[in-house]
């Protein structure tokens, strides 16, 4: 029989050692798909062969319900800007509970929230709140078409911006036509969507001026973030923003994740001005939270009550628990943290890129701000023979982190907390992993071990 190594044999050693540590949360997991379909209740925290179940989270670490303490580099989905429970956090959302958490009237310290976010954001003449990143998406397109009058919006393949389903269409080959990117979406709402690829302006110039008399907004991540980082190149966003104003078409930025790459988001590190801009995350201090707002004429649909004005409602809209740990946590990102998170995102990306160089490994890596994402180069994606193979190792790679107590994705946050120390145990152990696997690697994805050269 052949030594030779096999990916078989390294996903069994790799499950064999994640199960081993993790007991109790194999019997929640097991127990939860009684009630729950799947298991769990939100598609983005499941992973093969299941999910650790957290404890408790201080800081920069987490702890699940087997007592392993987890080095966490995703926060949230990079919603947790300060770490995990924050004392200047907890202490507004200790106070603010005391007091109420929700009630049927206004509050000041939304208020405050607001004023906070359109004086650090470009785009934000008047803002409006919701529960969620998928909300703001929604009621901005709203916006859109209230105030424009039109039906159709302009987005770009495979970008998420939530789980509505006018936004949830992805290209059909070259038709800029669209196909559903999950099940349960009425087949006619793709009419009312275009679709171009992002960081191709002339197709994105070309079927804005084509459509210009049907179509409302083109919504963008202004820096993609699925399935990995990707940087508009230079004058992308500029030309979106030339002829939707030509033309009459409003632009809406989804910085639901990007608004943390500058104290004004991706608008203010691009210098481009969207119509409407799109919030979540880190605007709520780690509690439920979404946001949209821009130009004070676009906005006024919400307010004047006469057609085609906008009935917004949510009962838990702008509640002061929200607030209060949001304007918490807004507040202490003074210039000098921003200035702080900048630098560590930096040095997290030098040291992948100079690790993988040295390891002889191909890996992409892209960084804003404090995101860095880690992902498989298009040269090896492309391998149709191996690629399936990479992206296995990749998840395996993953599964390894965890077991040696760092919890990772392909899109990793640096927080305020985050020390170079962390980053430094990150990068050392993400490399020794890859060292283990390299065998297995060079059996049946050679093509990961061809160095992409890359900026650092």
């Amino acid at each position: 029989m052949s030594d030779r190594p096999t990916l078989t044999g390294l996903r069994r050693s790799v499950d064999a050692r994640y199960r081993a540590r993790t007991p109790r949360s194999h019997a929640l997991h097991a127990n939860a798909q009684r009630f729950l379909p799947g298991g769990d209740t939100r598609n983005g925290t499941y992973f093969q062969p299941y999910p650790s179940y957290l404890d408790y989270g201080h800081g920069t670490r987490v702890v699940d319900v087997d007592g392993n303490e987890l080095l966490d580099f995703t926060f949230n989905s990079t919603s947790l800007i300060h770490g995990h429970a924050h004392p200047v956090v907890t202490r507004a959302i200790e106070t603010q509970a005391s007091r109420g958490t929700a009630w049927n009237a206004p509050n000041a310290t939304l208020l405050q929230l607001a004023e906070l976010l359109c004086a650090r954001v470009p785009s934000l003449e008047l803002v409006r709140f919701c529960n969620s990143g998928t909300e703001a998406n929604m009621h901005a397109l709203k916006a859109a078409r209230a105030f424009t009058g039109r039906d159709r919006i302009l987005k770009m393949d495979g970008a998420y911006h939530g789980t509505y389903e006018g936004v949830e269409w992805n290209l059909d080959g070259a038709d800029p036509r669209s196909m559903p990117a999950t099940g349960g979406l009425p087949r006619n709402a793709r009419d009312n969507v275009l679709l171009t690829r992002f960081n191709d302006p002339e197709a994105a110039v070309n079927l804005v001026r084509a459509y210009c008399h049907d179509l409302a907004a083109v919504v963008v991540n202004p820096i993609l973030t699925r399935p990995s980082l990707g940087l508009p190149a230079d004058g992308y966003l500029q030309a979106l923003r030339q002829v939707t104003r030509e033309v009459g078409v409003l632009l809406v930025f989804d910085e639901v994740i990007t608004l943390r790459v500058a104290a004004g988001g991706a608008q203010e590190r691009f210098a481009v001005v969207p119509d409407l801009t799109a919030m979540a995350k880190i605007i709520g201090g780690g509690l439920p939270v979404g946001a949209f707002g821009g130009r004070a004429d676009v906005m006024r649909v919400f307010a004047d009550g006469e057609p085609p004005s906008i009935v917004h409602a949510g009962t838990f809209n702008g509640n002061p628990l929200t607030a209060a740990a949001g304007l918490a946590a807004m507040q202490l990102l003074t210039p000098e943290a921003f200035a702080d998170l900048e630098r560590r995102g930096r040095y997290l990306h030098q040291r992948l890129v100079a690790e993988a160089e040295r390891f002889g490994v191909a890996l992409d890596v892209v960084s804003a701000g404090s995101l860095v994402s880690l992902d498989l180069p298009s040269t090896v994606k492309a391998e149709r023979s191996q690629a399936g193979a990479a992206a296995e190792l990749m998840r395996l790679l993953h599964l390894e982190l965890l077991t040696r107590g760092l919890k990772t994705s392909g899109l990793l946050a640096v927080s305020t907390v985050t020390t170079d120390t962390e980053i430094d145990r990150l990068t050392d152990t993400l490399f020794d992993v890859l060292d283990s696997f390299r065998q297995t690697i060079e059996a049946v994805a050679p093509t990961l071990l061809q160095p992409v050269s890359q900026p650092v």
